[in-house]
């Protein structure tokens, strides 16, 4: 396509979709910085839009480009410079407009800060746009940033990487920046780049290349290339260049509130300048609003306190759009757009018939499972590269099924078909929605049934997701072959779980568990707002959103809705509801779940506290007593003598920790600083037994801790197959400590010159005590029937194993996780000692009853069997009480403070695991810590406070959401399920539209955007966009919709990612017009 028409308004309707996430990042390699002055000047110019220039300007600039790149080009590169010539581009040129548009993205106050915070040298930067990928140098090296990693880059790329695309448009290309060179000039290979000018390998080609563009100066671009660099998509990047600024500002202006958390702040007093680019400067007219009135018109509450304006400002920061799935790669957006019988029937017979003409161009029909179906003939379409990547990288192929020149026709069929939106990423999603039907078009399908599979199974209680999706694969091998389960995986996964494919999951991160419950809610509470995006997001990006409340009256609705499955999956794993496949509970018995599940996160936060604390010393307790009689004078002073023994000076300290002071026996030797002789009389108001003080004080200690490990105990065993804790919960349970056998003995005194011949002799209690596994415990169960099985208790692993065999019977007991050497004193052969610890607990819990439940985690028999593990993990600390109550001495205490802390620590390795985590080691993070407190073990640097923040945020998170009385919280009045429908959050839907008819405004004013409701009364152009509801074809509900005019009808409008999708609303207004 000829250059010069670019002019012409060809954009798609929803050119904002390029403003995607690239694929994975790759790590690139860089060049120097360069030496020559950076091509960038000092002030941002906005380039000018269609409306700026003319049709014939803009030509003409473009063949001054084009003859300037030929003349450069026929000058041949001068490769000892080491980089490409520059090309001259006039400022009116399509190049020279988009160069414009690159440095206001470049100059933009979001980057800039961002820039400044990661410490780059913003005069040497190269961008990969196809990877996402920007690197800079940080001190005296080069770093790469990329949209997964977390250093805050995906949250103000998008229109930056956008802009970058037009200048290195395929994969693989990129470009330094800032240009080098003067003002008006482009390196050459940019300039081939932006224009998709093919490289020239040959003189000839060279020659030839000069001449075309000598005697018709005019690039002619890729007919794909022409959208992307049209007026219309310069002006809506400039839009959106112009709400970066907007969102800047307003996040920056809510930070700056920051300071005590209970100050009131008043937003309504805060003005800020609108940026004439944004999208709020041409809905509003306006050069200047306050804070809260831009919050109000986001459909955002407006903080009240400092905190609230913190929590506000970090929610904002989170471009989520950025995470939506693009054109090019990154799964699929799964809209929540059911079709009725009607159309469904319709696209079902369209793609019969696709199907059938297919099976009769193709000649070698394989058979087997899934031969036939549209996804085996679109999978047997791909090259045979694309399919054997099938088995490594299952997302990759599914990416390129879902975009291959058949699928796309396929799709753009469907989308005529059933007169559906058209965007750029439409017809993907149209094929993707019948290939997902074929494979399960069950009406109910959820992650409790997926294609008849249940991902929740009690089975799976306890496992890591990866594990889950492998054995979801085994299924489907069944249904659909070896070859293309994975693929199936996918595609189910992304429509129904979309929590199985967030990348970089940490191991230990199990289904059952606390951390699994917080993960899922904040995967659903993502892919409400932008489907698809999570696919696209790591276990640490999607924990970071969730750790921030909601803080738009749209999000309270989602977050009841993302709470819902994940609740219920947690309630069924823990064994507080009785069948996860129920995809609904009654409303009382939901909120008895979530109570229980935020009395565990407490109590596994407060242990997480607790095992973090260090006992009090005996010098401690001693100081402080000493100065609560004496304030004002210094024991640690050593001038007090024995009247009677000359010897060293002591401390009153000293003393008094030795023992009852006898009063008259002691004199000072500086009466000055220390006088004695006039406090002695005050001796007695002193406690007169310190020792009896730290005694009681570290017995305090030692049952806090005792309780923390308790807490463990019974958090490990509630992940413990369902199937292991029924069974434990109806048999007798005995715990045993596990010594080594004791082998030495005393030489005979007949042999000990010609063999090695030992009596046997009775071992000390220093010995029995070494020989001791002071790491485990074992646990045997017998069943009703006599069955025995055994469990290894390790609480400083923070592991529960069933073990196969009862170790009891056998020799060559694997004991390296009982004792601290790993297993290396052991003598082969020989028998452990198993010693009863506490005594047989032969209680039964109580039947289950609908409704009343209590769970693994509570139950009465899981708490006492806690109580002996806890007891079992507090008895290392009898050598922590000696080695703490061995100071005496304050030059001496200051060091053996050290040294008491390494103590501690080795005796309690989970403090190991907090450092491992905070040094990013995820294994021995996992293996030390023991439980994964709600998600804080994470894979990256800093992972540690991070996850302790998202941890602690969920819980708060989760407090606010409550289910009982949710009808009257968000509006419903149908004699309905009210809990079935809190999956469907803002968007559930209403039969009585007199209710909706008095407060349907009330509603609307609910969803996020600054759009009016529809007014009836006026008359509507392309592009305009309301707040209304629309009648669903598939259960004739209303739902409350924000909604686009396209092509003469309104469809709905998704307003983070700024996209039409779905089918035309037949059926959309205000119930006042709808009604007559």
């Amino acid at each position: 396509m000829n250059i010069s028409q670019l002019t012409t308004p060809l954009l798609a309707p929803a050119l904002t979709s390029i403003l995607a996430p690239a694929a994975d990042p790759i790590l690139a390699s860089h060049d120097k910085a360069a030496t020559e002055q950076p091509n960038v000047g000092p002030r941002v110019d906005y380039p000018e839009g269609a409306a700026g220039s003319t049709a014939v300007s803009s030509t003409a600039a473009d063949a001054e480009v084009a003859r300037s790149y030929a003349k450069t080009l026929a000058a041949g590169v001068d490769k000892t410079l080491g980089r490409p010539p520059l090309v001259d581009v006039p400022q009116q040129s399509t190049l020279g407009r988009w160069r414009s548009q690159l440095n206001s993205a470049f100059q933009s106050p979001s980057f800039l800060a961002w820039a400044k915070q990661q410490n780059i040298n913003t005069g040497y930067l190269k961008v990969n746009p196809s990877r996402g990928e920007i690197s800079g140098y940080v001190g005296s090296s080069i770093k790469t940033f990329s949209l997964t990693d977390d250093s805050g880059w995906s949250d103000i790329s998008r229109t930056l990487l956008s802009i970058s695309k037009v200048f290195a448009p395929e994969p693989g290309q990129e470009f330094v920046y800032p240009f080098y060179g003067r003002d008006g000039q482009v390196p050459l290979n940019l300039v081939a780049q932006f224009y998709g000018e093919p490289t020239p390998s040959t003189s000839a080609q060279v020659t030839t290349r000069v001449r075309q563009l000598i005697g018709n100066p005019s690039f002619e671009l890729p007919d794909w290339y022409v959208p992307a660099r049209s007026d219309e998509a310069l002006s809506i990047h400039q839009q959106a260049l112009g709400d970066d600024a907007d969102r800047h500002a307003l996040i920056t202006a809510l930070r700056s509130q920051a300071g005590d958390a209970s100050v009131r702040v008043d937003l309504e007093a805060v003005r800020l300048p609108i940026d004439p680019r944004s999208s709020l400067f041409a809905s509003e007219q306006r050069s200047e609003m306050t804070v809260a009135q831009m919050l109000t018109l986001q459909g955002n509450r407006v903080p009240v306190n400092a905190k609230e304006a913190g929590e506000t400002a970090q929610a904002l920061s989170f471009d989520l759009a950025h995470r939506a799935p693009g054109v090019e790669s990154g799964g699929v957006k799964q809209w929540d757009i059911k079709l009725g019988r009607t159309l469904l029937r319709k696209r079902q017979g369209l793609v019969d018939e696709w199907k059938r003409q297919q099976l009769i161009q193709v000649s070698d029909t394989q058979a087997g499972l899934g031969a036939g179906s549209l996804l085996s003939l679109l999978f047997n379409a791909l090259p045979q590269t694309t399919q054997k990547m099938i088995g490594d990288n299952p997302a990759w192929v599914m990416d390129q099924l879902i975009r291959s020149p058949k699928a796309l026709a396929l799709g753009d069929d469907i989308q005529t078909l059933l007169k559906s939106i058209k965007t750029p990423t439409s017809a993907i999603e149209s094929v993707n929605a019948a290939l997902v039907h074929e494979l399960d078009p069950s009406a109910d399908k959820s992650r409790f049934n997926v294609a008849g599979y249940d991902l929740y199974h009690k089975d799976n209680v306890g496992l890591p997701p990866d594990v889950i999706v492998k054995r979801f694969v085994a299924y489907l091998e069944t249904k659909v072959g070896v070859v293309l389960a994975p693929l199936v995986a996918r595609l189910l996964l992304a429509a129904v779980a979309p929590e199985f494919l967030v990348k970089n999951i940490p191991f230990g991160i199990v289904f059952g568990s606390a951390a699994w419950m917080n993960f899922c809610i904040s995967v659903m509470r993502i892919e409400l707002q932008v489907p698809g995006a999570t696919a696209n997001m790591t276990y640490n990006q999607v924990m970071d959103y969730g750790a921030v409340p909601s803080v738009s009256f749209e999000g309270e609705s989602e977050l009841l809705a993302a709470m819902h499955d994940s609740i219920l999956a947690w309630g069924f794993a823990n064994r507080m509801t009785g069948n996860s496949s129920k995809f609904t509970v009654a409303t009382d018995e939901l909120e008895r779940i979530r109570k229980a599940s935020i009395k565990q996160q407490t109590e596994i936060l407060w242990a997480h506290e607790v095992l973090k604390t260090l006992p009090i010393t005996r010098e401690a307790l001693a100081l402080e007593e000493i100065k609560r009689v004496f304030p004002d004078i210094d024991p640690t002073l050593k001038v007090l003598q024995d009247r009677e023994v000359r010897h060293t000076p002591l401390s009153l300290l000293d003393i008094y920790m030795s023992g009852p002071i006898k009063v008259d026996k002691w004199k000072s030797l500086d009466e000055k600083n220390f006088p004695y002789s006039k406090i002695k009389s005050r001796i007695g108001e002193l406690k007169p037994d310190i020792n009896k003080v730290f005694s009681e004080a570290f017995l305090e200690f030692r049952k806090t801790h005792e309780s923390a490990w308790a807490i463990q105990f019974k958090y490990l065993f509630s992940l413990l197959p369902i199937a292991d804790r029924e069974k434990i919960s109806q048999s007798d349970v005995s715990f045993f400590e596990v010594s080594r056998p004791f082998l030495n003995g005393f030489p005979s005194v007949l042999d000990v010159l010609t063999t090695k011949v030992f009596w046997p002799r009775e071992p000390t209690d220093q010995e029995l005590k070494e020989l001791k596994g002071t790491q485990g415990l074992m646990m045997k169960v017998v069943g009703s029937e006599g069955e025995v099985s055994a469990y290894s208790v390790l609480p400083f692993e923070g592991r529960i194993v069933k073990e196969h065999t009862v170790p009891g019977s056998q020799a060559g007991f694997n004991d390296s996780s009982y004792f601290s050497d790993a297993g290396k004193g052991y003598v082969p052969g020989s028998l452990h000692v198993y010693n009863p610890f506490g005594t047989l607990n032969e209680d039964r819990d109580p039947p289950d009853l609908a409704g009343e439940m209590p769970g693994s985690y509570f139950s009465k028999k899981t708490n006492a069997l806690a109580q002996a593990a806890g007891r079992f993990a507090g008895q290392v600390y009898e050598d922590l009480k000696l080695k703490a109550a061995g100071v005496t001495e304050v030059e001496k205490g200051r060091a053996i403070d050290e040294n008491l802390k390494g103590f501690f620590l080795s005796l309690v390795p989970f403090y190991d695991g907090v450092q491992d985590a905070i040094k990013g080691d995820v294994k021995g993070a996992v293996f030390n810590i023991g439980f994964d407190i709600l998600g804080f073990a994470l894979p990256a640097a800093n992972a540690g406070r991070k996850a302790s923040k998202a941890g602690k945020g969920m819980l708060t998170i989760l407090k606010r959401g409550v289910f009982a009385g949710v009808g009257a919280s968000v509006g419903y009045t149908d004699t309905v399920d009210i809990a079935k429908n809190l999956n469907k959050g803002a968007q559930a839907g209403y039969r009585d539209i007199k209710y909706l008819a008095g407060k349907g405004d009330e509603v609307l004013s609910r969803l996020r955007g600054h759009y009016k409701s529809y007014d009836v009364s006026k008359v509507y152009k392309e592009g305009d966009i309301v707040k209304g509801f629309f009648k669903s074809a598939d259960d004739n509900l209303w739902r409350p919709t924000v909604a686009i005019l396209k092509n003469g009808a309104w469809y709905a409008y998704n307003v983070i990612t700024k996209t039409p999708f779905g089918v035309q609303a037949a059926q959309f207004g205000v119930i006042s017009a709808l009604e007559s």
